[in-house]
């Protein structure tokens, strides 16, 4: 981790714990403008993001202290004063836009290989890894694209519409990925043996294990739950290709096993990320 990504994380530190004093109404002005700066985009220089949102969050501790809301300093059009912030705000260099873009083909391309794995015959396919790895980008530029738009702008009215249209979209996203699975054409897929399936299962998973294990304590809460659905396909993987349990796991109970692991690994993984989000003050 260089100097700069160091700075970053001191500052949002410093932010968590300053945030603590203000009253709950400035708390909440606050906390909509943080969301929404964070979210304007996947390019802007995260050490100016952050030096804006300290810069603000001193401001409004000066105000209230002068008895001034946040409302009073900065004005009631929130989001007017927000745009004009964020239009001063830098991009950022090269390396780290390389940087992100590699995060997120190497997430989306470690899930696409540990999914291929646990299918001993289905190979690595390289075209579905690149298509994964663009539809993954942009998944997340829309979903930065909601986040922004909806803090101050109510664009689905009602909590049972904005369910609704929550899992439309997640199915969506999800379906879309299935149909890349299904009809990309297998111009360049790789099959691995059971006993190097084995290892780079192993190597995954250690992988997995040691950067999550690694991560400070606020990155450990987004990565966390992610580790039990990893090991359970790491276990299917592995169990596919050992020629004591691979017959069995062949079989229709075999498969029916598979597929409630999953589905567990899946709801662990949505209990754990309901709970660490309940515990983060951010």
């Amino acid at each position: 981790m260089n100097r700069k990504d160091n700075s970053v994380k001191e500052i949002i530190e410093r932010n968590n714990e300053l945030r603590k004093k203000l009253t709950d109404e400035n708390r909440e002005y606050y906390e909509q403008l943080l969301i929404y700066i964070r979210t304007a985009g996947l390019f802007y220089d995260d050490h100016e993001v952050e030096s804006l949102l300290m810069q603000i969050l001193q401001d409004i501790i000066s105000a209230q202290e002068n008895n001034q809301s946040a409302e009073e300093f900065f004005g009631k059009n929130q989001q007017l004063a927000a745009d004009e912030l964020i239009h001063n705000l830098g991009k950022s260099s090269k390396k780290e836009t390389f940087k992100l873009t590699v995060l997120v083909f190497g997430i989306s391309s470690f899930f696409e290989v540990l999914s291929a794995l646990t299918a001993p015959d289905k190979g690595i396919n390289i075209l579905i890894l690149i298509i994964n790895g663009l539809l993954s980008f942009l998944v997340v530029e829309i979903v930065f694209f909601i986040l922004h738009k909806s803090i101050y702008t109510k664009i689905i009215k009602g909590k049972v519409a904005a369910f609704l249209s929550i899992w439309l979209l997640v199915s969506l996203i999800i379906g879309l990925f299935v149909l890349i699975d299904l009809f990309t054409p297998h111009l360049i897929t790789i099959h691995l043996s059971s006993l190097l399936g084995i290892f780079i299962i192993s190597i995954l998973l250690i992988a997995a294990a040691f950067f999550i294990f690694n991560c400070d304590k606020q990155e450990r809460r987004i990565w966390w739950p992610f580790l039990p659905p990893i090991f359970i396909l790491c276990f299917i993987g592995i169990t596919l290709r050992i020629p004591l349990t691979k017959n069995w796991m062949s079989s229709g109970n075999g498969k029916i096993a598979a597929v409630v692991l999953v589905i567990f690994g899946y709801i662990l993984f949505l209990v754990l990320s309901y709970f660490g989000s309940k515990g983060k003050k951010e």
